[in-house]
Order: C-alpha cells, then sequence, then structure tokens
C-alpha cells in the first residue's frame, strides 16, 4: 500500500484544512469567490487545491448560472466529502469555474500559523 503522499500550502496567506483530519487543502491566497453557496450551503471557489481525490463518476447538473459537468471531492486523509470540482461550464461566461473546486465551509478550518 505505501506511504500517502501529503501535499501542503506553501504560501504566506491563511490555509484551509479539513476539519475532520487536519490535512491542509488550500491556500486562503486562492480563493476566487468566497461567497458562494453549493448545495445550499456556504461555500468557497478555488482555484487550487491539495490533498483532495475525485471520487464517482463525473454528473451532469443544472445548477443557478447553467450547465456543468462536475466531479465530488473527498479529503484524501479522511474521505470526508468536501465539495466537488468544475470540469466543464456549457455557457462561455462561466469558463473561468472550469478546474475549480468548490468547497464546503463546514468541512474547513482557517488556520494563521
Amino acid at each position: 500500500m505505501g506511504r500517502p503522499f501529503l501535499q501542503f500550502v506553501s504560501d504566506d496567506s491563511p490555509r484551509m484544512v479539513c476539519v475532520s483530519c487536519g490535512r491542509d487543502v488550500a491556500s486562503c491566497g486562492r480563493i476566487i469567490w468566497e461567497g458562494y453557496m453549493g448545495a445550499q450551503e456556504p461555500a468557497f471557489l478555488m482555484r487550487s487545491t491539495v490533498n483532495l481525490e475525485q471520487t464517482g463518476s463525473p454528473r451532469h447538473e443544472h445548477l443557478s448560472t447553467g450547465l456543468y459537468t462536475l466531479m465530488d471531492v473527498v479529503c484524501s486523509g479522511c474521505h470526508s466529502p468536501m465539495g466537488w470540482q468544475y470540469l466543464q461550464a456549457s455557457h462561455e461566461d462561466q469558463k473561468y469555474k472550469e478546474g475549480a473546486t468548490l468547497l464546503r465551509h463546514s468541512m474547513l478550518k482557517k488556520v494563521t500559523s
């Protein structure tokens, strides 16, 4: 099986960690949008993340801003559901979301040290 490969946020911004296991997930400096709503709860839209795994199969979903292809993501340490990654956006004005990850506020803890 081997040892798990861990990545760490390496900039000077505060970082977000998994609330369940404490693994680094994202840098606060990589937030695209803070006021997001995902599945009826507050969320962050992040440009880049670490220590997340895609799970399940890609799915097509109609959201308030259009049709998207999404993939669920979980923490690579404890497998807690963290949110989803935007694989494809159907509307041209939403293409900036492609490759970005939506992370649920409730699954994150902000760490400043």
